[in-house]
C-alpha cells in the first residue's frame, strides 16, 4: 500500500535496524555506590517539579555545571560526568564506551570555548546567560549518549502536518520557528533548553560537527542564532499558537504510542486498516485505564514538592507570628493549613472521568485520515490565523473591570470564611498561598490527564466555575513561577550536599575497585 512521503518516512525510521552492541572498553561502576547515588537523585528530584522525560537532561546540566566549576579540563569532566550518570542509573553501561566519552569531551570543549570567548572577563555581547549554554550542552550530551531519533521523527511528522495550517503574515523563518516551538511544547512537552538545541540543529547543523579548534569560525553565527531563538521564546504569538497546537495533539499522542509499541511491525499493521483499528482501540483503552495511576503519581509528587519546598516559608511566617505577636498558637488554623491543601489537590485532580467510546471513534477516524488521506489535511478549514484584536475600548474596560471584580469576590470570600474561623493575618496568608499553589498544580494535573481527549466534555456550569476559579489559578501560576526561583532546598542540595557527597561516592568507588583488584590477585 503506497503512503504519503511523510507517513512512509516515519514508518521507515521505526524499521531501521538498531546499532549493534559495540565491542570495546565499557564503563562499570559499583552497585553499592549506584544504589546510594540513585537514592540521592530521587530525593533531589522530589524538590523540583519536572516531567519524567526531562529529568535526565536537567541532571546532566546540574552535574556539568558543578564539574566545570570544580574540574576545569574537558577530558576529566567527561569521564566524571559519565560515571555520575551511571551511578544514578540515568544511562546503562552498555550505552557508553571510550568513543562516546571522547564525543562528550568534544562537546564540553566546544562550550568551554564559548565560556571563554563570551562570558569570561565580563564579556557578553549577545545578552545570553551561561545557564542557556549549559542547557544546550546538556541537551547535546544527552542526545549523544541516548539518541532520540524515533521521538524526534514523531515530532517532525507532527510539525509537517501542522505547519501548512499555520497562516501568519510575515517572514517564513519566523513562522517556522514559532510553529516548531509550539509543537515541541505541546506535543513533545520539551523544556526551553531542549527546544533551543533542536532549533540550533536545524538552523546551524554545522555547529554540532565542529571541534573546539574549528568552533571559532562558527561561534559568531551560533551566538546570533541562540539569541534569535531566545527572542522567539518570548514572541507574542507563543501563547495563541501553543493553544491551537495543543488542541491537535490527542490523535498524535496515540500515533506516538502505536509506533513506540509496535516498532518494526508498524508498516505491516498500517497496511491492514481493520487490524490498525483494532490495535488503536486496544491501545486507547489501555491508556485510558492508566490515567488513574498517572494522576495518583502526579498528586503525590505535587504534594511532596509543594510541602518540601514551601513549608519553610510557612514556618518562617506563621510560627513567629503566633509566638511573638499573637502570643498563642492557633491549632485550628494550623490543622486546616496542614490538611486542607492536600485534600483539595486530591479532590480537584482525583475525580476524573476517563474518555468514552465516542472519543476513541474520533481518534481513530482522525488517525485514518492522517495515514490514508494525508494530502487532504492541507485542505482543512481548521487553520491558525494571527488576527489583530478588534479594538473596542468600552468592552475591554468592562471586561477588565469584571475580571477585577472576580478577584475581589473570590479572595474576598476566602478571607471572610477564614476570619469567621479566627485565622490571624499570617494564617490567612499561608492558607491563600497554599490553596492557590495547590489549585494551579491540580489544574495542570487535570490537563495532563486529558491528553487523549478529542471530545470536549465541558459541563453546563463550567464557564461559571472557571470565571470565579480563574483568579485563584492566575495567582497560583505567578507564585509557582516566582517562588520556584527561591527554592531553598535546591540551593541546599546543589551547593552544599551534592559536591561532598559525590566525593564520598568516588572514594567508595575507588575503595571497592581496590578491594576487587586485590581479591583477583589472590585468586
Amino acid at each position: 500500500m503506497p503512503f504519503a512521503p511523510a507517513v512512509d518516512g516515519l514508518i521507515g525510521v521505526f524499521e531501521e535496524e538498531q546499532l549493534p552492541y559495540k565491542e570495546g572498553s565499557h564503563f562499570a561502576v559499583s552497585r553499592t555506590v549506584s544504589i546510594l547515588a540513585a537514592l540521592y537523585e530521587k530525593a533531589r528530584n522530589a524538590i523540583e517539579f519536572r516531567a519524567d522525560h526531562l529529568i535526565r537532561r536537567a541532571a546532566i546540566e546540574r552535574m556539568l555545571k558543578r564539574r566545570i566549576l570544580i574540574n576545569g579540563g574537558s577530558a576529566t569532566i567527561a569521564d566524571n560526568l559519565v560515571v555520575e550518570l551511571l551511578w544514578a542509573r540515568y544511562i546503562d553501561s552498555s550505552q557508553v564506551d571510550d568513543e562516546k566519552v571522547l564525543e562528550v569531551g568534544r562537546i564540553i570543549d566546544r562550550y568551554l570555548l564559548v565560556k571563554r570567548e563570551q562570558f569570561d572577563g565580563g564579556k557578553n555581547a549577545y545578552h545570553l546567560t551561561w545557564d542557556t549554554m549549559l542547557g544546550l550542552a546538556s541537551s547535546e550530551i544527552e542526545e549523544t549518549l541516548v539518541p532520540a531519533k524515533k521521538r524526534q521523527a514523531l515530532n517532525n511528522f507532527f510539525y509537517q502536518i501542522i505547519r501548512p495550517n499555520v497562516q501568519i503574515p510575515g517572514e517564513e523563518k519566523l513562522v517556522n520557528i514559532q510553529t516548531y516551538i509550539a509543537v515541541e511544547r505541546a506535543f513533545a512537552q520539551a523544556d526551553d533548553a531542549l527546544i533551543a538545541f533542536h532549533l540550533v540543529k536545524m538552523i546551524q547543523p554545522t555547529w554540532l560537527a565542529t571541534s573546539a579548534d574549528t568552533a571559532r569560525d562558527e561561534l559568531l553565527s551560533f551566538l546570533k542564532n541562540v539569541e534569535l531563538i531566545r527572542t522567539n521564546f518570548k514572541h507574542p504569538l507563543n501563547e495563541g499558537l501553543y493553544r491551537y497546537v495543543r488542541k491537535q495533539t490527542p490523535p498524535f499522542f496515540l500515533i506516538r504510542d502505536f509506533f513506540l509499541e509496535n516498532g518494526k511491525k508498524s508498516r505491516e499493521i498500517i497496511e491492514k486498516p481493520e487490524e490498525l483499528e483494532q490495535k488503536l482501540r486496544e491501545l486507547a483503552t489501555k491508556r485510558y485505564q492508566e490515567i488513574g495511576a498517572k494522576v495518583r503519581r502526579s498528586v503525590v509528587r505535587s504534594i511532596i514538592y509543594i510541602f518540601l519546598t514551601k513549608m519553610l516559608f510557612a514556618l518562617a511566617l506563621e510560627g513567629p507570628f503566633d509566638v511573638f505577636i499573637a502570643k498563642k498558637i492557633s491549632y485550628l488554623p494550623l490543622a486546616i493549613n496542614t490538611l486542607f491543601p492536600p485534600v483539595l489537590l486530591y479532590l480537584v485532580a482525583g475525580f476524573l472521568t476517563i474518555p468514552g467510546q465516542e472519543n476513541t471513534d474520533r481518534l481513530i477516524a482522525r488517525i485514518n485520515k492522517i495515514f490514508y488521506h494525508f494530502e487532504e489535511l492541507k485542505n482543512e478549514a481548521n487553520i491558525f490565523i494571527a488576527k489583530r484584536p478588534v479594538r473596542r475600548p468600552m468592552l475591554t474596560a468592562i471586561f477588565s473591570f469584571l475580571y477585577l471584580v472576580t478577584f475581589l469576590i473570590s479572595f474576598g470570600f476566602i478571607t471572610w470564611v477564614l476570619t469567621q474561623l479566627h485565622f490571624n493575618i499570617a494564617s490567612q496568608i499561608i492558607f491563600v498561598f497554599f490553596v492557590t499553589l495547590v489549585s494551579f498544580f491540580a489544574y495542570r494535573i487535570r490537563q495532563s490527564a486529558k491528553e487523549y481527549e478529542i471530545v470536549d466534555r465541558a459541563g453546563f456550569l463550567t464557564p461559571v466555575v472557571d470565571f470565579f476559579f480563574l483568579p485563584i489559578l492566575r495567582v497560583g501560576h505567578i507564585l509557582s513561577n516566582e517562588i520556584a526561583k527561591l527554592n531553598v532546598f535546591i540551593f541546599l542540595f546543589d551547593f552544599i550536599l551534592e559536591a561532598p557527597l559525590k566525593v564520598i561516592f568516588e572514594v567508595i568507588e575507588e575503595w571497592i575497585r581496590f578491594i576487587r583488584t586485590k581479591k583477583e590477585e589472590i585468586i
